[in-house]
């Protein structure tokens, strides 16, 4: 009974331990970041990575450094590695991080665009070596070497960044690995506005599937999460044929959205489940208006993305 009661007295709420942590090591940035809520999420999505041996986490958006240096405490397994990219930031410029020696030394910062094909591939060279390619199969032993657990994207923002920046590092991240992208409220602008001097809102808006969009184009997983049960025949693609594959789970939290690769064994699972006689019923005029819409989004906006 002692001990049960002397367990109660030391539990901490995983959501407060978080909020603790980003007000110990954010300074004055802490304010948006508590604002946003976004520690209830993360203290419930990140928490069975806490314990993974070698645990990688990349944050696009590093900005001054102090989000990585409140990452490096939260993950501290001695073998966790925290990569973050900035841009635009002078060495001048970054904060002093409070996370204690051993915390410290497990940070990496890399500068670059997010927007550059070339900048996240040398993100990715500088985290793995020059030779790393992302393994063709979910199975692949190359991933016990390399590969990031979590990645966060919290940089510029922009909806077709985004959506380039997923297309690029989504497939480097390990099977059963995280892909959170935060801050999505451009993705709503319905009129032209600015996100850190790039033009956003052209032709984004609730329901409008285009570059000017992530969260419809993230919406559209549902579907293709669906698809080995309810709809096996759906030859829709969103990302690429192979990121849709590599998909198992999507959610939606106040600003955020996560997004899971497969592990090899739910890869397999999945892909055996029988053709179920109902999934012939839903190949039909919907799916080919739909098809449609997709079409039409995926050229709007385009000339307009920065």
């Amino acid at each position: 009974m002692l001990a049960f009661i002397v367990s109660l007295v030391a539990y901490t709420d995983p959501a407060e331990e978080l909020y603790g942590i980003w007000e110990r090591n954010m300074g004055k940035n802490r304010e948006t970041k508590l604002q946003t809520q976004y520690h209830f999420a993360y203290a419930q999505h990140l928490a069975p990575y806490r314990t993974r041996n070698n645990v990688t986490l990349l944050e696009i958006g590093a900005n001054t450094g102090d989000s990585l240096y409140a990452w490096s405490e939260y993950f501290s397994e001695p073998g966790a590695t925290i990569w973050g990219m900035r841009y635009g930031v002078s060495d001048s410029r970054m904060k002093k991080c409070r996370a204690g020696a051993a915390n410290c030394a497990k940070v990496h910062i890399h500068d670059g665009d997010q927007s550059s094909a070339r900048d996240l591939r040398a993100l990715v060279a500088a985290a793995f070596g020059d030779a790393f390619k992302a393994p063709a199969t979910l199975a692949n032993d190359e991933w016990r070497r390399a590969g990031y657990d979590v990645i966060i994207d919290d940089g510029s923002h922009v909806p077709a960044h985004i959506l380039f920046t997923f297309t690029e590092l989504f497939p480097m991240l390990r099977p059963g690995g995280v892909y959170v992208i935060e801050d999505n409220a451009f993705s709503y602008a319905d009129k032209p506005t600015t996100a850190y001097g790039y033009r956003v809102g052209h032709r984004g808006g609730i329901g409008r599937p285009t570059t000017d969009n992530a969260v419809e184009r993230f919406k559209a997983l549902a579907d293709i999460v669906n698809r080995e049960e309810c709809f096996q025949d759906l030859d829709i693609v969103i990302f690429s044929e192979a990121i849709d594959r590599a998909v198992f789970q999507v959610a939606f939290v106040s600003g955020l959205v996560f997004v899971w690769k497969k592990t090899a064994a739910q890869q397999a699972g999945l892909a055996g489940i029988p053709s179920l006689r109902w999934t012939s019923h839903a190949n039909g005029p919907a799916l080919q208006e739909y098809k449609r819409f997709l079409e039409a989004g995926k050229h709007v906006g385009e000339a307009a993305a920065p």
